[in-house]
This record gives structure tokens, sequence and C-alpha cells, in this order.
């Protein structure tokens, strides 16, 4: 709802979203700022000025797309990880707790990540752009936008034997693996949804 006020600019509700810049959740702060921003940059402005200078700063990186340093919005996170064939018809709210454990990760146009399972404790969702996935050197097969990026077995005695090449500039949510398994072991639909991907 709160994001429908931005989206469809609804100046009645400024101060609602006002106050809710000041909400403990961090997803319901993001989203207000953010249809706040839509409505009205100056009030945006203005009112993020009263916030502990860190968390301005963190909220401004989510909003304003225009600045260095910029991050993706938890509801942005959420509503991809929505439309992604592995969670389908996983609640909202479980998937905005796995939106909220993952981070981001951006390659630039040839940099690579190794994912040897050794050296790699995370699982990786692209969200934009795409990878070459290389084994020993070797092109195995690309990766693209809403594709899940499991554990790559390294061969014994060699490390960085399994990387990911970005072809273009990528942004990738990762995924702690310990974290990952602590969010399936207290949630039965997603964990049903995995199994069944698996």
């Amino acid at each position: 709802m709160i994001h429908q006020i931005g989206v469809q600019k609804i100046s009645d509700f400024i101060l609602d979203l006002i106050a809710q810049l000041f909400n403990p959740d961090r997803l319901i702060r993001e989203v207000a700022g953010w249809s706040l921003y839509e409505i009205n940059p100056q009030v945006y402005a203005e009112n993020v000025a009263r916030l502990d200078e860190d968390f301005k700063r963190w909220l401004d990186r989510a909003i304003l797309k225009g600045i260095e340093g910029n991050k993706l919005m938890l509801y942005e996170r959420a509503i991809f990880l929505q439309h992604i064939e592995a969670f389908d018809q996983v609640p909202g709210l479980i998937l905005s707790y796995l939106a909220d454990i993952c981070k981001e990760q951006r390659l630039k146009t040839d940099e690579f990540l190794s994912v040897d399972e050794r050296l790699n404790k995370d699982f990786f969702i692209i969200y934009s752009g795409s990878v070459q996935y290389y084994e020993k050197s070797s092109f195995v097969c690309d990766f693209t936008k809403g594709q899940f990026i499991g554990e790559m077995l390294s061969a014994p005695g060699f490390i960085n034997t399994n990387l990911l090449v970005a072809k273009e500039d990528t942004i990738l949510l990762k995924i702690s693996k310990d974290q990952f398994y602590e969010l399936l072991s207290d949630n039965v639909k997603l964990t049903d949804k995995v199994l069944q991907v698996v």
C-alpha cells in the first residue's frame, strides 16, 4: 500500500510517509522514503535530514538511483525474488526475509569471481546482467537474470577452478549459505519450493 501511494503520487499521505521514515522496520522505512521522494523530492530531503547521518546515507543510497554507490531497496529485491520460478507461491513475507539477508555484489564487464566451495560461503542469484561460468579455464555455460548459482565443487589441490566472469555490468544477489539454511529451517513453504527445484 505504501508503495502504491508513491506510484500514484498521492500527496494526501505525505504526513503518514514522513512518520514511517522513523518506523523500526527497514522495509517500511525504505518504501515510505521512496514514496515520499516520488511525491515531493524537496519534502523527502527536508525530512531525511532529521535522521541519523548513517541512516540518511543508507536511505539515500537506496532511493536516489543517480548517486554513486546506490543500492537496491529491500522492496526491489523481494519483488524480484517473487518473479523467480524457484520462489513461485512463496509468501511475500518470507521473501522479504530472504531479501533482507541478500547482499549486492556488482561485477563490471570482464570482472571475475571465484565460486569454489572452499573459498566461497555464498549462493548467488543474478539480478541483472549475465555471467559466464568457467571450470578449470574451460567455458561451461552462461547464467542470466533470475538464475540461481549454487555450490561449485573445486578440483582437489586447486583453487580458483570455478569462476564467474561478467559478460556485462552485472548485479548479483549474494546470499550467505549459513543464513539461507537458517531461513529454510524456519520456513516450511520456502524449504518445499527449494527442494522441488533441487
